[in-house]
């Protein structure tokens, strides 16, 4: 039996055969929790008792030796922007990882009204409608780590109580909604941080992110460095509040942030003469031609700004840090920035000492075989399934009269002509709104799917998805314009 917490600290018990993959866990859970069309956002999480978990690889065996007290987390592992999630329970399931991160000081916010807003949209959407004369203040205290740190005003609560009054009304999906979208703005948004030290109360992603804000009169231009190599067992800290010479107090060690559009490097660099804060070294997956762990190094070649080729080593705390940041640099690129999950990713495997030496006598031998990445679609591949889903579930439960509205509805018409007629019209019909005619023209890959109100709106083409870089209005003839099932405005 395994224990599987949520972020609101609710546990469920999974039964699982003893041969059972990560995968079967997890959809067991997903399948419990209504989200299993979108389970590829998720992922199971290891707790250790010190330190950061580490992700479960779900195409491996769940080994009871690896796992302490058989205790895994559901998070979070890929996060969208909220509009791309179809289905309410897992935005719910999104906003309670949310909400644990900002409590926790995982995620950062810098501004303090954006700061209250979020608390009123927690505050929404867990105890409703504020009573002015009773306000939630337990909600508003177990949020007081989220936003700028330090001294609050004297009316911050006040402010708080103001927002929460003007949502009045808001229904509590719809406050966890918009709380996704404001966090989908930050900066640090879907970034996982691996720190080169061990993390403690000072070498935190909090500290990290309060130490950003700190120095933000910094210029944050990244540099490139040829072959350069950052020794994480040097920890640079902030001078501490009470001496003489200004400092955020902060210890921290360098660390890699992974998230959707790249990788960023940050390395903390205080001193007693000239606070020069973070340096942090920007690089997009696009610029990024290999990277590969060697032990406890991280090696990172890939292409300057200036067209140079230059390579990045990070030296971590073990070498198990090292495969979790080269797993994570790897599968976050895939996701989001592939079209597909290629084949050289998830086929990839370390074989264990049996394993080895039955490869020896027969090379295609699969005893154990541990795979070295779990990912199996692509954030768009995620969102096409979902929606697909969505269609046929609503098409299931459709009445049985609007089934057949295709059918013939006028006695004297003929049913091949009209059938015909409706084909023809649903054919001419914008595929995205399905209200207005086609108009627009798709170039350079020269598709006619949309409508003049919808093609701004695409940023790929809905048929073949490739990029659209220009939009030509066209103008159908007139007996296609009248055509049944098409509304001509």
């Amino acid at each position: 039996m395994w224990l599987v917490s949520q972020p609101n600290s609710v546990i469920l018990e999974v039964k699982v055969d003893p041969n059972s993959i990560g995968q079967d866990c997890l959809e067991k859970v997903c399948e419990k929790l209504e989200i299993g069309v979108e389970s590829d956002y998720f992922g199971l999480r290891v707790c250790h008792g010190s330190g950061p978990g580490r992700w479960l690889n779900l195409r491996n065996p769940l080994d009871p030796h690896r796992i302490p007290g058989g205790r895994l987390e559901l998070r979070v592992k890929f996060w969208v922007p909220p509009h791309l999630l179809i289905n309410e329970p897992t935005r719910h399931q999104h906003y309670l990882h949310a909400k644990l991160d900002l409590i926790e000081g995982r995620l950062v916010v810098a501004d303090q009204e954006v700061a209250r807003r979020i608390i009123a949209y927690i505050a929404q959407a867990e105890t409703g409608d504020c009573d002015v004369d009773m306000p939630p203040t337990h909600i508003y205290e177990e949020c007081n780590k989220i936003g700028p740190q330090g001294v609050k005003p004297e009316d911050h609560v006040d402010k708080i109580i103001e927002y929460h009054c003007e949502i009045a009304g808001m229904r509590a999906s719809q406050a966890e909604y918009r709380l996704l979208k404001e966090i989908s703005k930050l900066e640090s948004f879907g970034e996982e941080l691996f720190f080169c030290k061990p993390v403690t109360q000072s070498n935190n992603a909090h500290n990290l992110y309060s130490h950003l804000l700190y120095h933000r009169q910094q210029v944050e231009e990244p540099r490139a460095r040829d072959e350069q190599e950052i020794d994480g067992g040097g920890t640079v800290g902030c001078l501490t509040s009470g001496q003489n010479v200004g400092g955020c107090g902060c210890r921290l060690s360098t660390c890699v942030g992974v998230g959707p559009h790249g990788i960023v490097v940050y390395r903390p660099a205080c001193n007693g003469d000239q606070d020069i804060g973070v340096e942090k070294q920007s690089i997009p997956y696009t610029a990024i031609h290999r990277a590969q762990p060697l032990r406890r190094l991280f090696q990172l070649s890939y292409v300057t700004g200036e067209g140079h080729e230059a390579t990045l080593h990070v030296k971590m705390a073990t070498s198990g840090q090292a495969a979790a940041l080269y797993r994570a640099v790897t599968e976050k690129h895939a996701f989001y920035c592939c079209e597909t999950v290629r084949s050289d990713v998830t086929e990839q495997f370390i074989r264990d000492l049996k394993g080895t030496i039955a490869s020896i006598f027969n090379d295609s031998s699969t005893l154990g075989r541990r795979y070295v990445f779990d990912i199996r679609r692509t954030c768009r591949e995620v969102h096409d399934r979902a929606r697909r889903a969505a269609h046929a579930h609503a098409h299931a439960h459709e009445p049985r009269t609007r089934r057949r509205s295709g059918s013939n509805h006028e006695e004297g018409l003929p049913r091949s002509r009209s059938s015909s007629s409706s084909e023809s019209g649903g054919a001419l019909a914008c595929r995205v709104c399905m209200d207005a005619a086609i108009d627009t023209l798709l170039l350079p890959c020269r598709h006619v799917v949309c409508c003049q109100n919808c093609a701004p709106r695409c940023n790929r083409c809905p048929l073949c998805r490739g990029e659209i870089e220009k939009l030509m209005h066209i103008f159908l003839p007139v007996e296609y314009q009248k055509s049944p099932g098409v509304i001509i405005k």
